[in-house]
């Protein structure tokens, strides 16, 4: 792709992804732009998911929803609305034709495909602005963490008295990605019997049949802020936490954009793509199998379902959890 005109860029649409977890790796794109063109007007259109990430965001003018599931004629009623904003650089995150039909003066290459390569998302999605020549050196994630959230999350906390916490994500979109639940309660019970820390448990409205058999596998009692919590008091909340333990999944991204110590489980998923991102000390367990990560939305291996998750111990989570938290001399762990 050429190299654009700086100079004539006055307005900017970023057209980011859908899933939250995807759209958080795709706020550094959003603050590139921002340092780059500090003149600019820049729209953002994201689905509905992603609103609260960018409504709040004084840099950005406009923030644009797509939602797939309306009907043809709101389709295009939006897209007569967006080639009227005459547009001098389409930022496409989708790889859609969007930017042809809206006329910009600079696109990013509607054409780059990046599935073969072993780059960060993160990495990857500034990549599009960098080969077209804006500067991607101060690029940081975004998500805002206003007063009110930050009150609500430590009246939450207040129960805990001062006692540190992990927070404990244990859902997935998909549930090929999911450690086993079982796992997931035997370590948090461990967590809390030998090391005395408090455990949050969090999820969305999907994760709660998740959540409900990890509670009714577990011995001790967690925090339950299932479907508690919006994006801002999330981040709040995994950023006060000694430690975040995560499936791949939207919380990971949450943790590294705000440089959460973050212990995740890989399964089907490449960490070299989608792994923490974080300045704190982060580790990610994986078994390695012939067939892992195979990046497939459902199991390949006929012998053995999950095996690529099911065969990371909990024993084995607990050593790398404790040694995230400073406890290496801690030997003998209470079930």
């Amino acid at each position: 792709m050429k190299k654009i005109d700086k100079a004539k860029v006055r307005r900017i649409l970023v057209i980011t992804l859908s899933n939250i977890g995807d759209i958080i790796l795709t706020t550094p794109v959003v603050q590139s732009l921002v340092e780059e063109f500090k003149d600019a007007k820049i729209d953002i259109m994201v689905s509905p998911n992603g609103r609260e990430l960018f409504s709040s965001n004084e840099n950005i003018k406009d923030v644009i929803i797509y939602d797939k599931k309306s009907s043809p004629f709101s389709k295009f009623k939006l897209f007569l609305n967006l080639r009227g904003k005459k547009y001098d650089l389409v930022v496409d995150l989708r790889n859609t034709i969007l930017p042809l039909i809206l006329g910009a003066k600079f696109i990013t290459n509607p054409f780059r495909h990046d599935q073969k390569t072993r780059l960060h998302k993160k990495r990857i999605h500034l990549g599009r602005l960098e080969e077209i020549g804006i500067d991607t050196a101060k690029n940081y994630f975004y998500i805002p963490i206003k007063g009110d959230d930050k009150e609500y999350i430590d009246k939450v906390l207040f129960e805990f008295r001062g006692k540190p916490f992990i927070v404990v994500s244990p859902g997935a979109k998909s549930h090929v990605k999911r450690w086993p639940l079982k796992n997931f309660a035997n370590l948090c019970d461990m967590l809390k019997r030998s090391l005395g820390y408090e455990i949050v448990l969090i999820g969305d409205a999907n994760d709660r049949i998740v959540i409900e058999r990890v509670l009714f596998y577990m011995k001790t009692k967690p925090l339950n802020l299932i479907e508690k919590t919006n994006i801002g008091q999330l981040a709040y909340l995994v950023k006060k936490a000694a430690l975040l333990i995560t499936n791949d999944s939207a919380p990971l991204h949450v943790g590294s954009a705000v440089d959460a110590k973050i212990l995740a489980f890989f399964g089907p998923t490449d960490e070299k793509k989608y792994g923490p991102l974080t300045k704190s000390q982060s580790r990610v367990l994986r078994n390695n199998m012939k067939c892992s990560p195979c990046e497939v939305p459902q199991c390949i291996n006929r012998d053995n379902k999950y095996e690529c998750l099911k065969t990371i111990s909990v024993d084995q989570a607990f050593k790398v959890a404790r040694e995230l938290l400073g406890h290496e001399n801690t030997i003998n762990a209470n079930r």
